[in-house]
């Protein structure tokens, strides 16, 4: 378990200081039932990160693209997020958070890390929906 943090570890600060954009998958519930796609995250040096999201349907076909970014409090990622739909007109836009055990001087790409491992959990709202969202980070 040690040797597989350690590599974890190192991975994630390899990509980091390449200044690549690290990238994964999510999921999350919604009213209208689970929702689905992938993500990247390109870190910056205040310690929080922007990043892209696709939400997708089963067979991969992009339903809305959009924008994310991120940053700290002492206790939680707190962020905003925005998208269009595929084909339509209009905007969405929304917050998400995550509450986490990191250090309050803890960047991002430590959260990000720890999705290598295991899933992210958070919560997100868009005016009066809510629901809960989850990552994993892929190196």
């Amino acid at each position: 378990m040690f040797a597989a943090r350690v590599l974890a570890i190192f991975v994630a600060s390899a990509i980091l200081a390449c200044g690549a954009d690290l990238k994964g998958t999510w999921s999350a519930t919604a009213q209208s039932g689970y929702l689905g796609g992938s993500w990247t995250a390109q870190p910056d040096p205040s310690g929080g990160a922007t990043g892209t999201w696709m939400l997708q349907d089963a067979t991969g076909k992009v339903l809305m693209r959009g924008g994310w970014s991120a940053s700290k409090s002492a206790r939680s990622w707190d962020g905003a997020w925005r998208a269009t739909v595929s084909g339509r007109a209009g905007e969405y836009s929304g917050t998400w958070t995550s509450t986490t055990s990191l250090s309050p001087q803890g960047h991002l790409a430590e959260m990000l890390e720890s999705a290598l491992r295991a899933v992210v959990t958070g919560t997100w709202k868009s005016g009066p929906r809510v629901g809960s969202w989850s990552i994993r980070a892929s190196p």
